[in-house]
């Protein structure tokens, strides 16, 4: 029979007819989704994602930008490629900023490709991961203090007063023991506001590192987290950033270049040659110029204290951490590492790291050659 008008034209209800209306909706909804899974497992064959370090994040996240418009410069037909053209028909590299302890963490889940920590594994932890590490830059945690100050006198601090500070027995600005540092300075009757990572930080490893070392008041250890005594607990360098600036008599450790662009003023630290420096490019390469970068040890050996004056006390590795069995994505990591550690050095130093010296970076390449068979170009 002849059933309702289409658009003026008769249609022939049937019941085959009805079923095919039906069954239509259903059978382009399955064609739809099979399409965007497709699109999606496409989409991750052709993206890196590394996770970790917050102090790494800007050099990470901008060296990142910087290798995906290199790739492009150095194929201009690449825009019209398909398929395994994965820096740019995917998302290229992405990194999640969740602090040292979460990317090493994160590490284990196999969709994320590289880990990136300012404080090396041990050898056990490697073995224990079934990881690979391996330096790619060196940083500095500098400490920001939001105290109205002339700017040509630099507050001055050491590893006994920081103790004393952050274990709750210096609270106020203008305590005996901070002004016999800074003599030349008015420091006000303030209260302090002591500020602390309550992520698992590098940062807090290698400033605790710094206390442990220097103080023997400190008893709370070397560690990424802490049960702080006292003051207030942020989470990523982000959440430090904004408590420095929004809090006066704040005071909080944080990578040096963030707190340059930030706007914060840094401390003078006491080193282990007797002498205030602070988180410049020459101090951090003071610190930095006898260690041996050996893979010997699979590149388990922190910067260790150097008794140069010169040096910055707080001058740490980057370190970026790969399982060892090999995946689709290793070459295309290995391959963005490279072109971080040769062709990266003049933004990095823009951006307050420290580029490896040739020989760290010849060390690597051989890493990499034992290990992936992976051969840099």
């Amino acid at each position: 029979m002849l059933g309702s008008v289409d658009d003026g034209v008769p249609v022939l209800d049937t019941k085959s007819g009805r079923r095919r209306r039906l069954l239509m909706p259903l059978f382009v909804a399955i064609i739809v989704g099979i399409i965007a899974i497709i699109m999606v497992n496409s989409g991750r064959q052709t993206e890196v994602i590394g996770a970790g370090s917050t102090l790494a994040q800007p050099l990470i996240v901008q060296s990142a930008n910087a290798f995906r418009n290199a790739q492009t410069a150095d194929n201009p037909d690449r825009p019209t490629q398909t398929g395994n053209d994965w820096v740019l028909s995917g998302q290229g590299i992405s990194y999640e900023p969740v602090g040292s302890l979460g990317g090493i963490m994160r590490l284990s889940e196999p969709d994320v490709d590289f880990a990136v920590a300012d404080y090396p594994l041990s050898a056990e932890a490697l073995t224990e991961r079934d990881a690979v590490q391996f330096p790619i830059a060196a940083g500095a945690i500098a400490v920001a203090h939001n105290l109205d100050i002339p700017d040509n006198a630099p507050l001055r601090l050491d590893a006994a007063t920081l103790s004393a500070i952050y274990r709750g027995d210096i609270t106020s600005w203008n305590d005996p023991a901070l002004v016999a540092l800074n003599p030349d300075l008015a420091l006000p009757e303030l209260a302090i506001d002591p500020i602390h990572r309550s992520d698992g930080s590098g940062s807090t490893y290698g400033f605790t590192s710094y206390l442990a070392t220097g103080s023997p008041d400190w008893d709370l250890g070397t560690a990424t987290t802490l049960t702080w005594p006292t003051g207030t607990g942020v989470e990523r360098s982000s959440g430090m950033l904004t408590a420095l600036a929004e809090r006066p008599g704040a005071i909080g450790y944080v990578e040096a270049g963030q707190t340059v662009r930030a706007g914060l003023r840094t401390v003078e630290l006491l080193n282990a040659g007797g002498a205030f420096t602070g988180p410049t490019p020459e101090a951090m390469s003071a610190a930095v110029s006898d260690v041996s970068w050996s893979a010997d040890d699979n590149f388990a050996s922190s910067v260790p204290e150097v008794t140069d004056p010169a040096a910055y006390p707080m001058t740490v590795a980057i370190y970026a951490m790969l399982r060892r069995e090999q995946t689709s994505d290793t070459p295309r990591t290995l391959a963005y590492l490279n072109y971080l550690l040769d062709r990266y050095d003049t933004e990095a130093s823009d951006l307050g790291y420290l580029p490896l010296p040739t020989a760290a970076v010849t060390a690597v390449h051989g890493y990499w050659q034992d290990v992936f068979d992976y051969r840099a170009v």
